[in-house]
């Protein structure tokens, strides 16, 4: 009992280091946070959070994937982003307390570590050094959004649509003797919202590309077969 007890500490540790946000942490600061922290279990399609909750702090997930998503007002929902093991769900409500900016959505049964506000924020009251690191972290999201936003404006579809592709096999990408799978499985109207395009025009680049043996399937998941047609896109 005590091992599993100190393999689940070590798997809770590990999700921190890997973390962005958490990663700028020192060994103290990083196991007063895990002192703090309690285990929430999803089952795939559970809600975790939802726009405009009032937000009581942050969640690192330790296993499974989570949609980032928001809901139109006529109903239909547009896919912001997917995160994985060390990512962190609810970060800027952890920061500046306010409500919950976008849907988040268990893709599947995921483990993870909430963090409430209040106490992490006694640590940056306790930190100036801290809190120096953390604004690194937040400034180079910055800089990443506005990549993203220049990708939408300046790129045109095949371009954008080769990038997160290129993205997703790298941070969910598993190799198979076929070629670079990616193992998290997105619908085509997620992979439209998520490239700012019609599902139509993604499904005929997607047709496009398997029809050039650039891309192929495997259990419902992509599979890139020619990389470097792939990035001849790109």
């Amino acid at each position: 009992m005590a091992q599993m007890a100190s393999v689940e500490i070590e798997a809770r540790r590990a999700a921190l280091r890997a973390s962005t946000l958490f990663a700028v942490l020192q060994p103290a600061e990083l196991d007063a946070v895990l002192a703090q922290a309690s285990i929430r279990r999803a089952s795939r399609h559970e809600v975790l959070l939802r726009r405009g909750d009032a937000s009581t702090g942050a969640l690192v997930i330790v296993a499974g994937r989570v949609r980032i998503g928001l809901m139109s007002e006529e109903g239909g929902e547009v896919t912001l982003g997917v995160l994985g093991p060390g990512e962190v769900v609810g970060e800027m409500a952890l920061l500046d307390g306010k409500e919950v900016s976008a849907d988040a959505t268990a893709l599947e049964d995921c483990v993870l570590l909430a963090i409430e506000r209040t106490r992490f924020l006694r640590l940056l009251h306790d930190s100036s050094d801290l809190c120096l690191r953390l604004m690194t972290v937040l400034c180079g999201r910055l800089r990443a959004s506005n990549a993203a936003l220049e990708e939408l404006a300046l790129l045109d579809l095949p371009a954008r649509l080769g990038r997160l592709l290129q993205r997703l096999a790298r941070d969910y990408g598993f190799t198979t003797p076929h070629g670079m799978r990616i193992e998290v499985r997105l619908s085509q109207k997620d992979l439209a919202t998520l490239v700012g395009a019609s599902r139509e025009k993604v499904n005929r680049q997607l047709r496009e590309w398997e029809e050039a043996g650039v891309l192929g399937k495997d259990g419902g998941r992509i599979v890139i077969q020619r990389a470097e047609a792939l990035a001849a896109h790109v």
